[in-house]
């Protein structure tokens, strides 16, 4: 059974080296040691952990185990949150470690869960991820707004599928500030997914024909710079899409954080002249913190605005503890999602927060249902959303 697994090196070395310690389940300061893997705090015990993974992968590896739906039911109930990569002390790119696991899995016969292949369907069908019968990409955009949107520019904002078809006030949020600053943009409703569904799903020889696709339009646009108000879009075209394309992108990459944090750098943005008397909280979205390493730019922001009270989460930054929005785990495990959902927006509440922020289309969709099962008095926004 051990010649069945085609191994990676950097996963052989990896799934040696894991000592067990259970580092990779919690994080904080000793003083304020706190559980942060999802997974663990499901299961309760250490199969359900990044380590627990590793020594699955070593199982697999010596043929003491096989690959199996159980195996795939583990792998998927990964937020890909990233919390054992910064709390590991030996092992790295823990994320990755997993897909590779899950491109063997559908080598070796084991087929996606139905949610999941829904979604490969529909993105290599529709180039988004969503069923149904959908509206136009663009159909968020005010009809007022739609000719201030140039066919060349300097920013090219690229939407993403849930601020697209779901959020789309964020979207609408983002749009808004940049009619307000005289900024010309391009956007365009010929956009595709970027591509993380595929990959997180193990299926990176799938994503050549989005890369692709997308990264043209963006050229051809003439933008200097792409602006991004998902941060699983901007982690995908910083960190993935150099390595699909074999050549760095002709383009700057920022998430709409750090881009209004340069606007107000440059006195473009006078967010000193805004007045907001609230009591606000912000929770970390995990493929912008532990993902691109931005913990200060929405901090920054939060704290230029005149009568913000912000007020940060113990489980915040690196520490940050996950919504349930990412990893596709809303769709193969919609429970499992809304329960971490409830447990970060009851933390949110119980700092005494009117605002629950968060700068991710996904994190704002689960936090507000958390907030709405939970009958939080409280309103969930994006940081755009409050900008504007």
């Amino acid at each position: 059974m051990g010649n069945q697994f085609n191994i990676d090196e950097d996963l052989y070395t990896a799934m040696h080296k894991c000592t067990r310690c259970g580092q990779c389940s919690y994080g904080g300061e000793e003083a304020e040691f706190v559980s942060l893997c999802p997974m663990y705090i499901k299961g309760k015990f250490f199969t359900y952990s990044a380590g627990g993974i590793m020594q699955m992968a070593r199982a697999l590896y010596e043929g003491k185990i096989g690959f199996s739906e159980s195996v795939r039911d583990l792998l998927y109930l990964c937020t890909t949150c990233g919390a054992c990569e910064v709390n590991c002390g030996v092992i790295e790119s823990q994320i990755d470690l997993f897909t590779l696991l899950k491109k063997e899995l559908l080598q070796n016969g084991i087929t996606l869960q139905e949610p999941h292949q829904m979604v490969v369907e529909n993105i290599l069908s529709k180039k988004t991820p969503y069923a149904g019968r959908l509206p136009a990409r663009d159909e968020w955009l005010a009809k007022e707004k739609r000719g201030k949107i140039a066919s060349q520019a300097e920013i090219f904002y690229f939407v993403g599928c849930v601020s697209s078809y779901r959020e789309t006030e964020i979207a609408g949020a983002f749009v808004s500030i940049l009619d307000k600053l005289g900024i010309p943009f391009s956007a365009s409703g010929e956009e595709w997914c970027c591509g993380a569904p595929l990959y997180f799903c193990g299926h990176e020889d799938k994503v050549h024909d989005l890369v692709t696709h997308n990264v043209d339009l963006i050229e051809k646009s003439g933008a200097s710079t792409v602006v991004l108000t998902c941060p699983t879009c901007s982690m995908i075209f910083k960190k993935y899409y150099p390595q699909w394309m074999k050549r760095e992108l002709p383009f700057e990459v920022l998430h709409a954080t750090e881009f209004m944090e340069r606007l107000q750098q440059k006195g473009t943005l006078k967010l000193d002249t805004m007045h907001a008397e609230k009591t606000v909280t912000y929770h970390d979205p995990c493929h912008l913190g532990r993902g691109q390493d931005i913990y200060e730019a929405p901090r920054e922001i939060l704290n230029r605005i005149k009568g913000i009270e912000f007020k940060d989460l113990t489980r915040s930054r690196e520490n940050s503890f996950c919504c349930g929005g990412g990893g596709l785990v809303p769709i193969g495990f919609p429970d499992f999602s809304l329960d971490l959902a409830r447990e970060r927006a009851s933390e949110m509440k119980s700092m005494g927060a009117e605002l629950l922020l968060s700068a991710c289309p996904a994190c704002k969709e689960n936090l507000k249902i958390a907030a709405q099962k939970l009958k939080l008095r409280t309103k969930v926004l994006d940081i755009a959303e409050l900008v504007n």
